[in-house]
């Protein structure tokens, strides 16, 4: 295996079939950074729960099956901190219809309800050329609508 086949293997989430972290920023994030136009976060619920209730082999089948669902509604997505942070950069490209995020959102809910998932989601403009400037008040948002479920 050359460097160039090494970078994309280990660019690549074996077990959820997206980007890992190092992937999204140095592979992906480079490419599509001046057609970025939204960061979508998403913090899966009750992980732990789930892992114990069904075992960590179905739940990273159904997380698989999620993101797989909805390869064509965004250029990349892919693992941020833990399993259960994910992201997704939504892209300007020629031949697609305009960016919703919102209706993104809508059908990512959808797809998790489908396989007995459910996530916080929030999408914000992507405003940097830094893949973590973009993605830290995508985090935040979401932190804050944990913090006031909680309540």
């Amino acid at each position: 295996m050359n460097k160039d086949e090494l970078i994309q293997a280990l660019a690549r989430d074996p077990i959820y079939g997206c980007y890992t972290r190092p992937g999204l920023e140095l592979v992906a994030w480079p490419e599509i950074q001046p057609r970025a136009r939204y960061i979508v976060f998403a913090d899966l619920d009750n992980m732990h729960g789930l892992n114990d209730e069904f075992g960590y082999t179905e739940v990273d089948r159904r997380i698989r099956q999620a993101l797989t669902a909805r390869t064509t509604d965004a250029f990349s997505c892919g693992r941020w901190y833990s399993g259960d942070e994910i992201i997704w950069i939504l892209t300007d490209d020629p031949g697609r219809p305009a960016i919703d995020p919102q209706g993104f959102i809508s059908r990512m809910t959808e797809t998790f309800a489908e396989v007995g998932l459910s996530a916080m989601f929030a999408a914000v403009p992507v405003t940097s050329p830094d893949l973590n400037e973009n993605i830290k008040p995508a985090m935040d948002n979401v932190q804050a609508q944990k913090k006031n479920r909680k309540v």
